[in-house]
């Protein structure tokens, strides 16, 4: 094996500018399939991947009202497509006729309006919510949403109260309760104002708008749950996993159409995506294997009379048909490391060139791909030597002496 790889060696170096025209040809179909796997890696992966993730685009929202009991909602935590569940008072969101912040002692009000928003959404939250980054809040705690947070001026650990009136025999009659700010949804989980709060609070909240019986001052005291619900929260636990839900859900007779009406695009253009650059990178590497299949055959015919000669002073069929081979990987080698060394720094160019666009750099090579490349190249290398392998064996000895 080192007179193989001496005599390898030897050839590529007396050959250089044929091997130096492969390392370069090689170079233009691995660079910018590296590149393009950069790309795909950066921004186009994170931008796809943040949609998928995206909790919003998993939810199934129920279409009318219904009576959901108890079994019902067993049901449907049983299921495995299931993410989040839980019971909500009504098909669409209550509402607080208005919020207000409560300033610490001694502090001014910025202006009238300010710590003040009306007709603020009440969403229905509880343990394993998806859009709450912490624990659920329990009752007399709330989440306030960031675009709520930052028009009331509150932060967590604010109290904050919240309005609910009512009309009942002619007259208006308002309750009044102070909540705890637990924390806030950030906005990119949910961009609108809206509070978040306990199944127990919300079922407070429409027992006092419902029963004339609730007096102001004994709204939140704690009551029996209903046997039924009118609606539901509800979100799949994968996108690929909205489909089946919404179909179990038909069977049972409950109509339900996703929230975000392009959830299920996204899935196909992540998964074209691949396909794209996976056929893309299956034809350039079938190229570069044709490609480095027919030099090495024509490295071999070109040194057919020393490799004859070869044989007839000994040297073993392993030897000689390790010669190609040898030269194929470091062929393959030197094409790959030129590569690498033009890919890495215009990738460091191209993030300086676009930084700040997106939450991260627009294009990006992990170790495991470049592990991958250099181990597809290698692999490729060796296969692509089998044709000259075998020519080499074909070869006899005493050619030299018919041509010499």
């Amino acid at each position: 094996m080192p007179v193989a790889l001496f005599l390898a060696l030897r050839e590529l170096r007396h050959d250089w500018i044929a091997a130096a025209c492969f390392i370069a040809a090689l170079v233009g179909v691995l660079a910018p399939m590296l590149i393009l796997l950069a790309l795909k890696t950066g921004a186009v992966d994170r931008t796809v991947d943040r949609l998928v993730d995206d909790p919003a685009n998993r939810e199934l929202v129920a279409v009318g009202a219904g009576a959901h009991d108890a079994d019902f909602f067993r049901w449907l935590e049983s299921r495995p497509e299931v993410g989040f569940v839980l019971p909500a008072t009504r098909s669409i969101n209550a509402m607080a006729d208005a919020v207000a912040v409560e300033l610490p002692t001694g502090a001014v009000q910025a202006s009238a309006r300010h710590g003040i928003e009306r007709a603020v959404p009440l969403v229905v939250s509880g343990p394993g919510d998806p859009l709450i980054p912490g624990t659920a809040p329990d009752a007399g705690q709330v989440w306030l949403s960031t675009p709520l947070a930052r028009a009331l001026g509150a932060n967590a650990g604010s109290a904050v109260r919240l309005v609910i009136g009512r009309r009942t025999e002619g007259s208006e009659q308002t309750a009044r309760g102070r909540f705890t700010v637990a924390g806030l949804v950030p906005a990119e989980r949910y961009g609108r104002p809206a509070i978040f709060l306990s199944l127990a609070d919300m079922l407070s909240i429409e027992r006092f708008r419902d029963d004339p019986a609730i007096t102001p001052d004994r709204w939140l005291d704690p009551a029996a749950p209903p046997l039924s619900h009118a609606s539901f929260r509800l979100y799949a636990r994968t996108l690929a996993d909205l489909a089946p839900l919404a179909d179990a859900l038909a069977e049972q007779g409950i109509t339900v159409r996703p929230k975000a009406e392009n959830a299920a695009l996204l899935l196909r253009v992540r998964e074209a995506a691949d396909r794209l650059y996976m056929a893309i990178a299956v034809l350039a590497v079938a190229g570069f294997w044709a490609a480095m299949s027919a030099n090495l055959r024509g490295m071999v015919e070109r040194q057919r009379l020393a490799l004859s000669l070869l044989r007839m002073l000994g040297l073993s069929p392993a030897g000689r048909a390790a010669i190609p081979l040898i030269q194929s990987l470091v062929l393959a080698v030197a094409g790959l490391c030129v590569s690498l060394a033009i890919v890495l720094p215009g990738l460091a160019l191209i993030n300086a060139t676009l930084a700040g666009v997106g939450d991260g750099p627009v294009a990006s090579l992990r170790a495991g791909q470049v592990a991958a490349a250099a181990a597809l190249v290698g692999a490729t290398a060796v296969t692509a030597s089998g044709w000259a392998m075998a020519a080499v064996a074909r070869i006899p000895g005493e050619e030299v002496l018919r041509h010499g």
